[in-house]
């Protein structure tokens, strides 16, 4: 069997740098790392050397994401796209997220229809659904962000995702929305910081930490990816998680690990958010690019419970997260003390 060719936008980031190094220890794939021109490689270097001298498990290759022609060349030949890249944050302008996750998945489909490309797998987020409160929600709940710009770009990235599967009969494609916590290894800006403020008695509640919340680890993320790389059939949405648990229960496992004590200060929803608003108000009205310290979406995310189940990724796909959560920890937690002591 011949290999697989496999293009992964947005390969230097998090989630792209572990699903990296996951997907070319398989000798059936060959895997291309997209990152942007003259941009960070981040940790893609330190496990891009194969087991012979000379030898690359993976090839980096640079494309810029407004330029269709680069991503036409870099296309050519791919079976499958794996579209990660875009621009993941809780602060910025509209423009900003229309232009990477909207105008650059729409380039990518195009791209990869031009190329003859038969499977697309798109990362997306659980964002498109409202904030209003899930218990136990799979991937038929509504779409109905509306409010917060990312969410909203990635539900119009959806939309282009299904549209490219529908004017491509003899092509596939998924939707993976991941658990709203994502955490592990080559994590710089996620997570990890949360696991500073817990160490630090930094950490505060919202309403005693009460709300439910889903969580994810990085590299059963990636199994569950290769999963839908591997299956003979895919279509729509799928939600990837491990689990759900309270805030309170969530932060507990955490601090037990580094052996700190568990946070106790809480705060009301109905206090904080007026601060929350106010700050992102003054941060939009002198234009910072700098996001302040508290936003509308940090203080909702611990105000209503966001538990999702992957129904259709554990019927359809067979998915079954391999790492359990005490060993996900273990390894994060590994990580975490060896990056902060760099």
């Amino acid at each position: 069997m011949s290999e697989k060719k496999i293009l992964i936008t947005g390969a230097n980031g998090f989630l792209g740098s572990n699903l990296t190094k996951f997907l070319s220890l398989y000798s059936d794939y060959k895997v291309f790392a997209m990152v942007r021109p003259q941009g960070v490689v981040n940790y893609l270097h330190e496990f891009q050397e194969g087991e012979n001298p000379g030898e690359n498990r993976f090839e980096i290759i640079e494309v810029d994401l407004s330029d269709n022609i680069s991503i036409e060349r870099a296309l050519v030949g791919m079976d499958i796209v794996i579209h990660l890249a875009g621009l993941v944050t809780d602060w910025g302008k509209e423009e900003d997220f229309y232009k990477l996750n909207v105008e650059g998945t729409n380039r990518i489909l195009m791209g990869a229809e031009k190329a003859g490309v038969k499977k697309v797998i798109f990362l997306s987020s659980l964002t498109v659904h409202s904030m209003n409160g899930h218990r136990y929600s799979d991937e038929s709940a509504p779409r109905d962000m509306n409010t917060y710009p990312y969410g909203v770009s990635k539900k119009i990235g959806e939309d282009l995702v299904l549209e490219w599967a529908a004017r491509n009969e003899n092509a596939q494609s998924a939707i993976v929305r991941p658990g709203f916590i994502i955490y592990g290894p080559y994590d710089k800006n996620s997570f990890i910081n949360v696991i500073d403020l817990i160490k630090n008695g930094k950490f505060c509640f919202i309403d005693h930490g009460k709300r439910l919340v889903s969580y994810v680890y990085v590299e059963n993320l990636c199994f569950g990816i290769k999963r839908l790389v591997d299956a003979l059939k895919i279509e729509g949405a799928y939600n990837i998680l491990d689990g759900n648990m309270s805030w309170k229960e969530w932060v507990k496992e955490w601090a037990d690990a580094i052996n700190v004590r568990v946070p106790k200060l809480s705060v009301s929803y109905w206090f904080i958010l007026p601060v929350a608003a106010l700050l992102e108000g003054l941060f939009k009205f002198i234009n910072s690019k700098q996001a302040p310290i508290l936003t509308y979406y940090r203080v909702r995310i611990m105000y209503k419970d966001l538990a999702f189940i992957g129904k259709r990724m554990k019927r359809e796909i067979g998915y079954d997260p391999p790492v359990s959560l005490e060993e996900s920890i273990k390894t994060t937690i590994e990580f975490y003390s060896k990056s902060r002591n760099e």
